[in-house]
């Protein structure tokens, strides 16, 4: 039954990870009936085995399957209403979040707004675009949004990074306060120490522990403002505060300049070292691996020459969709190990799509000058010449690099679609019958 719960589990986050998918790109959502087909046999099988599933919002859009103390939501609203209480972590893709209830668990959402006015009893972990808590958090709440609101009670820490984060008046929060963000006001109590790093921090309510505040913008503190500890600030110039605002000791650090290194740049003799030292890597590298693959590293080439347009669509979306969907799976901690293989995989055919590009433009220049095509090898060194001298040019070298990435990644990825059999043909062998004349013989008439 574990096994099951945990297989349903696995099914139901990779479902979720479609979804976001198939809402980013049109290509992607035309695979979305077989993934409704997919949801419909996981809820069966969940059904099937004793494990609960129910799916709010939309029911054609809704995924929602549970297993153990563990539930994981794809819908478009996902609500708990007041009296009603949820005793699971809460895994949570949706468009809107809205606590009345109670939680008695985590949650890690991922949505466009929220509204927690219920109780949560453990963490909250969330990435949104507006989150307001005017309920009660019995423990830690972990945020990135762009606008956060607190106006209930946080029992544990509250870290979070956004650009208007906002402590109102009659909040609290129990724990420290740990956030960077644009526009930091508190206006409420923090009964902790505070961390914060801003343009502009505003200070009207009471902070009971040590200050710390990075800023640019300067600090505003009005008439009630007061801190228990000391207030260590660092900002474009030194503030006046009012008498008896802070309990503890006030220290001003000044910007520091980086005076070791001021405007010094990298000499232009060290930077040709370090690309005469890539270079060489790269020759190293692509050499081993073409000669290890040598049939794969020429049918993947030809890719790029039968197929130019589809790698380039296909590589310029595997390779801005592979780091979304890395940063997806590591945001649920469960499947961190998945992320950790997609980073490294990802990382891998970035490097290596560079060695497709240059056995092609080899062969390009080869089959121009009637060489024959014995080896890849060759064609590799050939193409990684103009690879790396290309792409050293300053701006426009950089963006030729991108695009041969771009080629090389959508190559790797349709390799097994290719079908060139014909092109790679050995050249025919010599006959091993004897002829059927020999010298002095007499032919028939």
């Amino acid at each position: 039954m574990k096994a099951t719960g945990a297989l349903i589990v696995i099914a139901a986050l990779l479902m979720a990870i479609a979804g976001t998918a198939s809402a980013a790109h049109p290509m992607i959502a035309a695979a979305g009936p077989a993934g409704t087909a997919v949801g419909n046999a996981v809820a069966g099988a969940a059904a099937g085995s004793g494990i609960a599933a129910a799916a709010k919002g939309s029911p054609d859009k809704a995924i929602s399957i549970a297993g153990g103390n563990i539930s994981v939501v794809q819908t478009s609203e996902y609500y708990i209403p007041a009296g009603d209480l949820v005793d699971d972590d809460v895994y949570l893709w949706a468009q809107m979040l809205d606590i009345d209830g109670t939680l008695d668990g985590d949650i890690f959402a991922w949505v466009q707004t929220a509204d927690v006015s219920g109780v949560v009893v453990q963490d909250i972990n969330m990435f949104a675009q507006d989150i307001v808590i005017s309920g009660d958090v019995k423990d830690d709440v972990r945020v990135a949004c762009q606008n956060l609101t607190v106006d209930g009670v946080i029992s544990g820490d509250l870290i979070g990074a956004g650009a208007d984060i906002s402590v109102r008046e009659g909040a609290l929060v129990e724990g420290d306060l740990l956030v960077a963000s644009g526009v930091v006001t508190v206006d409420g109590e923090v009964l902790g120490d505070a961390r914060i790093g801003t343009g502009v921090f505003t200070l009207t309510g009471h902070i009971a522990g040590d200050v710390n505040v990075t800023t640019d913008g300067g600090i505003t503190m009005g008439e009630t403002a007061k801190i228990g500890g000391d207030l260590t600030y660092e900002g474009p110039m030194e503030i006046d505060f009012r008498p008896g605002s802070v309990a503890g000791t006030v220290t001003f650090k000044p910007p520091e300049k980086d005076e070791k290194c001021g405007d010094w740049e990298i000499p232009g003799a060290f930077k040709l070292a370090l690309w005469i030292i890539e270079f060489i890597a790269a020759i190293v590298t692509g050499s081993i691996l073409v000669a290890l693959t040598k049939d794969h590293a020429r049918r993947t080439a030809e890719t790029i020459r039968v197929k130019p347009f589809k790698s380039l669509g296909i590589g310029f979306i595997a390779f801005i969709c592979a780091p979304i969907v890395a940063l997806i799976t590591l945001v649920l901690i469960v499947t961190a190990p998945v992320a950790m293989l997609i980073t490294f995989g990802y990382l891998i055919c970035v490097y290596i799509a560079k060695f497709y590009v240059a056995i092609w433009l080899g062969n390009l220049i080869l089959r121009r000058h009637n060489k024959p095509d014995v080896s890849p090898i060759p064609a590799m060194l050939l193409g990684l010449v103009i690879v790396y001298l290309v792409t050293a040019i300053p701006i426009v070298g950089t963006l030729i690099g991108i695009v041969i990435i771009f080629f090389g990644f959508g190559a790797l990825l349709q390799r097994r679609e290719t079908r060139l059999d014909r092109a790679f043909e050995p050249a025919p062998a010599a006959p091993d019958a004897l002829p059927n004349g020999f010298p002095g013989s007499q032919t028939e008439a």
